[in-house]
């Protein structure tokens, strides 16, 4: 297939070609091969600065094999994505890690990088009467020269490894649902002013275990469902950045604005 598309914020057309096979390898498993170029339009902030920039473009080639069976499912996929055109910010003043800073200085779409990696997905819905779990684990290789980076590096909002875990069991004799979610990631790039490798930093590791309860009833014969939910169980004191003062002699964590969040709630339909 082939995709065409036209911005009026930059009055630009673009010309997107797609292409997907897949081939059963059994009753219920399939081999699956998809291509194609995506774009999208450069921030709105540099567009106030340079009305001249042009598409974002990322080229996608994916690999994958599925195979679902007995309400259990397996899915393994590799991927390669190439960017170009990014907007890219040539300066003249130092590094400014302010995700909130107004861009200054020329602009052009002459950034680039790539990402390529692995995702593995397992569902079991039979092992356990009542109860399904799945556990998902993705493995990222990526950088990128874009925005205002001074060499192409990882980008702070990627993580190398990713794994999540989930458990729900309904208890039919109660109407009542619990679910236990845990996610793990590997440290993020920050910007270090002290290091003279740009983005070699990592953050801590991010831990989060999520717990929620679901009670199924009624209220004046109205479908009710009353929910509670702690997010961070254990409360880890998980950072996602650091800043700096202008020396660099200090630093001061980016966290979340409460460790632990308790939430309770009802729903009447």
């Amino acid at each position: 297939g082939v995709r065409n598309e036209y911005s009026r914020v930059i009055n630009r057309w673009n010309v997107a070609p797609r292409a997907s096979l897949a081939y059963k390898t059994g009753d219920y498993s399939q081999v699956s091969l998809a291509y194609g170029w995506f774009y999208q339009n450069p921030g709105n902030l540099y567009l106030f600065t340079n009305r001249n920039l042009g598409f974002e473009r990322a080229e996608h080639f994916i690999l994958n094999y599925q195979i679902i069976k007995n309400e259990r499912t397996l899915r393994i996929e590799g991927y390669r994505k190439s960017y170009t055109q990014l907007v890219r910010e040539h300066l003249t003043e130092p590094f400014d890690a302010n995700p909130f800073r107004f861009p200054y200085g020329r602009t052009d779409n002459s950034g680039y990088g790539h990402a390529q990696g692995v995702d593995l997905f397992w569902r079991d819905k039979k092992t356990f009467k009542d109860a399904e779990y799945w556990v998902s684990y993705s493995f990222l290789d990526t950088k990128r020269l874009f925005a205002n980076y001074l060499t192409e590096a990882m980008p702070t909002f990627a993580a190398t490894h990713t794994l999540n875990v989930l458990f729900k069991k309904y208890f039919e004799k109660i109407n009542t649902q619990i679910n236990t979610t845990y996610t793990f990631a590997s440290g993020r790039p920050y910007y270090n002013p002290n290091n003279d490798t740009f983005l070699a930093d990592r953050t801590p590791a991010f831990h989060n275990l999520a717990l929620s309860v679901n009670y199924l009833t009624s209220i004046r014969g109205n479908f009710t469902v009353i929910f509670a939910e702690v997010n961070n169980a254990l409360g880890t004191q998980n950072v996602f950045g650091y800043r700096y003062s202008a020396d660099g002699t200090q630093r001061t964590a980016t966290s979340p604005l409460a460790f632990r969040t308790v939430f309770v709630g009802i729903n009447v339909s």
